[in-house]
């Protein structure tokens, strides 16, 4: 591999032999079913002859491929013949379908190869200084790793727009913009979502904590951080405020008492009438399927972050049904759907939410992913999760990230920009996103509180694109 000016390296995973190959075989089929229709002509055309008809009438039969009845024809032998005829192009026609549907394989596969994003490698001096400016960030901010900006969601409808159309399932053009908020806790996210891709619901962050308050007032308490942790509800609202569009936001939240708050949440602020649907489930997201033990937190504090999956002999324990990304898909749809956003925050059990979607990931019907990254939950008394040293079983970023490059994701760390503030005191311009992927990171990130991973599809070139522009170091 050459080494370019920027610094980076990029490697095809299909080399050119694999696109000559794959044209060698698009023509020969396609010439097979050019003569298999001329056979089909010749055999009208020979049809027409046989039954006696003149040569003008014959020729409009062969192209036409209309022919009169066996019942319209007196003669015998010329009705066996016509029935022998007729079952010669029945033949035909089926193996004309049998090859067209050939050459639309061949066609499908030509796209999703031609679409596919080409992995990019940095260099070991690229990595370096990312690295090194990653780290000198956080003594300028406490943790530029937490509560990021997420840049890249501001233009996530024409991205997701243009992803429908890819190819990789029929029809999903016209199904909606669907989106699984796993680790929903008081539905943040979910509004995020909705205010991006349907303003006009008028579900969005401010909305959504004026009806979590009012629901406080309705059971006469007050919810701790209720605007959520990163002072969500204040975010920047969609400038439009009109456009409704087809959208499934699928919120899963394993805590009854967040799940209760939540359903009364939706029906303060969403009907039947509009066009997006946020379906609520009070169910945990797991590698595998059945039911598991929850903290006893689980059962009383709306959005507490003390619920998580504990040990079966835990005292006040709640059992809560778990299922895997995958089977829930499978049930819920008649086959898998393009999911154009998974996002996780499974308080450390991520990489087991991420293993319950193999099958997604593998077919590449996440355009995007996004996990949170929490070494310090293992350091807590009792320790949770599986990140940090202590994780049960332990599990490194790195190893996570690297399993995503092989199903064709690239993955990169969010983070906090330099606001006006502190580039009037001269800290310098950070980048909206760190990669990862393509040794860019090759050492586990050191983070303050917790870290979010987006990931894209390099199958979803514009997606993939949108991320990488963002991370300007590289």
């Amino acid at each position: 591999m050459k080494e370019r000016k920027s610094s980076l390296t990029l490697s095809s995973r299909r080399g050119s032999s694999t696109d000559t190959t794959l044209t060698c075989w698009k023509a020969l089929f396609l010439s097979s079913l050019l003569l298999l229709v001329g056979f089909l002509v010749r055999l009208n055309y020979q049809l027409a002859q046989e039954l006696s008809m003149d040569q003008g009438t014959a020729a409009a039969v062969a192209v036409s491929g209309v022919a009169p009845s066996a019942n319209d024809i007196e003669d015998e032998g010329a009705q066996k013949r016509l029935a022998s005829l007729r079952k010669k192009v029945s033949t035909m026609k089926e193996k004309v379908g049998v090859m067209k549907g050939m050459v639309e394989d061949i066609k499908r596969q030509n796209a999703g190869m031609g679409s596919e994003f080409q992995p990019l490698t940095c260099t070991p001096e690229t990595a370096r200084k990312q690295a090194a400016r990653m780290n000198k960030r956080f003594q300028e901010w406490w943790s530029h790793s937490a509560c990021p900006d997420q840049v890249w969601m501001e233009n996530v409808t024409n991205v997701f727009r243009r992803e429908q159309g890819v190819v990789g399932g029929k029809g999903d053009g016209l199904k909606p913009f669907l989106i699984l908020d796993i680790g929903c806790n008081k539905g943040y996210t979910s509004a995020d979502f909705f205010d991006a891709l349907s303003p006009g619901t008028n579900m969005n962050p401010k909305q959504l904590l004026n009806a979590i308050r009012a629901v406080a007032r309705d059971m006469k308490t007050k919810f701790d951080r209720d605007g959520g942790v990163c002072n969500d509800a204040n975010k920047p609202l969609n400038k439009d405020r009109k456009t409704e569009r087809n959208v499934e936001v699928h919120c899963f939240e394993p805590s009854p008492a967040t799940y209760n708050m939540l359903k009364a949440a939706r029906s303060k602020l969403m009907n039947q009438e509009h066009k997006a649907k946020w379906h609520i489930h009070n169910v945990g997201l797991h590698e595998k399927n059945g039911q598991m033990s929850w903290h006893s937190a689980c059962a009383s504090s709306v959005g507490d972050e003390l619920c998580t999956i504990v040990p079966d002999d835990t005292e006040g324990a709640v059992q809560v049904p778990v299922v895997t990304v995958d089977k829930f898909l499978e049930n819920r749809y008649q086959e898998m759907p393009l999911v154009h956003m998974l996002k996780i925050d499974a308080e450390g059990l991520d990489p087991a939410v991420l293993t319950g979607s193999t099958r997604l990931l593998t077919q590449n019907r996440a355009a995007m992913v996004m996990f949170e990254f929490n070494p310090g939950l293992s350091e807590k008394d009792p320790p949770h999760g599986m990140w940090g040293k202590r994780g049960n079983p332990r599990k490194k970023l790195l190893e996570v990230t690297g399993w995503l490059d092989e199903l064709g994701y690239d993955c990169y760390l969010d983070t906090h920009l330099v606001e006006k503030r502190e580039s009037d005191k001269g800290v310098p311009v950070a980048p909206a996103l760190y990669r990862i992927t393509g040794d860019c990171i090759t050492e586990e990130p050191r983070v303050r509180g917790w870290a979010n991973v987006v990931c894209a599809a390099r199958k979803f070139e514009d997606a993939a694109l949108v991320l990488r522009k963002l991370a300007t170091m590289v």
